[in-house]
């Protein structure tokens, strides 16, 4: 689900090609990129702008929202309030709006494969396979005797046409969507020691992501943790917490024969504070600390803002669908 899956929108339906036909005729300004991202009850876009040769941040826009029924007109105002320019925009998709689940790679193109997900895909979600939308990432591991891994994205594009449809209110061209495991990706940057994030959001459960080398080892969607935040609670979560992480390094290191984790970073909305990560680092005896970005430019805003900048960043790569 990283650049792909809004041209498998434009490829597998013909709504769809009527809907943005129209849009991929314009001429976009490549200097400008947006990232757009709903975090907890907010939705913010970043806007990128190319000044002399060095991508900086132009300007960042967050509106308050109440009900999912909110993100698109929510985004709408935060898209046309950080540019007017007819520029990529990249967004965004809320975490439970897809699933992750890992298959076996079969030995097709990278095109048939997608092709083939909806169907290949149906029985492990409620969703009927003409409303499957779908793209994968190589799983980066592979052991001896085992065959080739990927991990797929899965959402129901009736969740995405909304969304889509809101374009119609901006000037800014959608480019391309991503997933949230994918943006932290980009946010870790490249290093060569694996790292473990836990990742929770205002009122969801935690997910546990390995990173490494810019690539997503292990992504888990963990439950039973809403209401065990309180801080008078706070030893029941480290163990309860403690002990899921445990059992994902032990799975990572054991099973998966990969080098220790390095350190273990928060990203949370509920479960970030100093007892927190102490009490982790002592049940652990790993290095415990809160995340934050290796690009440069998210010193300039705040943690809300990471998602979006992310989102922004990808398209910069020359490699991107800008």
């Amino acid at each position: 689900m990283c650049t792909t899956l809004i041209l498998y929108l434009i490829n597998n339906s013909s709504y769809m090609k009527e809907k943005l036909f129209s849009w991929l005729n314009r001429s976009l300004d490549r200097n400008t990129a947006i990232g757009v991202a709903a975090y907890a009850d907010t939705v913010n876009a970043v806007c990128l702008k190319k000044n002399h040769s060095k991508w900086v941040v132009h300007s960042s826009h967050s509106v308050n929202v109440s009900e999912q029924t909110d993100y698109t007109t929510a985004m709408v105002a935060c898209i046309n309030e950080v540019s007017t320019d007819v520029c990529g925009v990249n967004l965004v998709i809320p975490h439970y709006f897809y699933q992750i689940v890992q298959m076996d790679k079969p030995n097709l193109s990278d095109e048939e494969i997608i092709q083939s997900l909806p169907w290949t895909t149906k029985d492990l979600v409620d969703i009927a396979p003409e409303n499957i939308v779908a793209d994968f990432i190589d799983y980066p591991i592979t052991l001896p005797m085992q065959s080739s891994k990927m991990n797929v994205f899965i959402t129901n594009k009736l969740q995405l046409l909304p969304f889509i449809d809101s374009f119609e209110h901006t000037k800014s061209v959608l480019r391309a969507m991503t997933s949230e495991e994918m943006i932290l990706v980009t946010l870790f940057g490249s290093h060569k020691e694996a790292h473990m994030l836990i990742v929770q959001h205002l009122g969801h459960e935690p997910r546990i992501l390995i990173i490494r080398d810019g690539q997503l080892l292990l992504a888990r969607r963990l439950n039973g943790f809403l209401g065990i935040s309180d801080k008078d609670q706070n030893q029941i979560l480290v163990e309860a917490l403690g002990l899921e992480i445990q059992r994902s390094m032990d799975f990572f290191e054991s099973q998966l024969k990969q080098p220790p984790i390095r350190s273990i970073q928060l990203q949370c909305d509920d479960l970030s504070s100093l007892a927190l990560r102490a009490g982790l680092a002592e049940f652990l005896q790993v290095k415990v600390v809160d995340f934050v970005p290796t690009i440069e430019l998210s010193k300039h805003l705040e943690p809300n803002f990471y998602y979006a900048l992310g989102a922004a960043y990808q398209l910069t790569d020359p490699e991107s669908v800008l």
